[in-house]
């Protein structure tokens, strides 16, 4: 297991439990499960954006906006001869590494299964 992975899987849960303390009511347990719920949730949705920026969807947006709005800098460059301001076909098989995306999916899918555990605990 990684470090990253345990790092934001105990500090969700021990932000979790201070909320839960802060909240202040009879039911901790139900509260408890509902935020860290809350908090896998919102784990989940940052790192799928992270994996998506990652696998490179947006190099198409990127590079078609860049070939619309810079038109300008295109003749420019044609002018002066300069390869830098011009748009390259690079970006659009450019890939970002991001380390903490694993860690994140890892520790908000532990955490929405914990909750769902949690959740069949207090029904039964």
């Amino acid at each position: 297991m990684s470090k990253h992975y345990i790092l934001s899987l105990f500090s969700s849960i021990i932000l979790a439990i201070i909320l839960t303390f802060i909240q202040g009511t009879a039911d901790f347990f139900l509260h408890l499960t509902n935020i860290i719920f809350y908090i896998g949730l919102t784990l989940f949705v940052i790192g799928g954006f992270l994996l998506i920026v990652q696998s490179g969807f947006f190099n198409i947006t990127r590079y078609g906006i860049r070939k619309v709005f810079g038109l300008r800098e295109e003749k420019i460059a044609k002018m002066t001869g300069d390869e830098t301001l011009a748009v390259k076909k690079e970006m659009l098989y450019r890939r970002y590494s991001f380390t903490s995306t694993k860690p994140l999916l890892m520790a908000a899918i532990t955490l929405i299964v914990l909750s769902v555990a949690f959740t069949f605990i207090i029904i039964s």
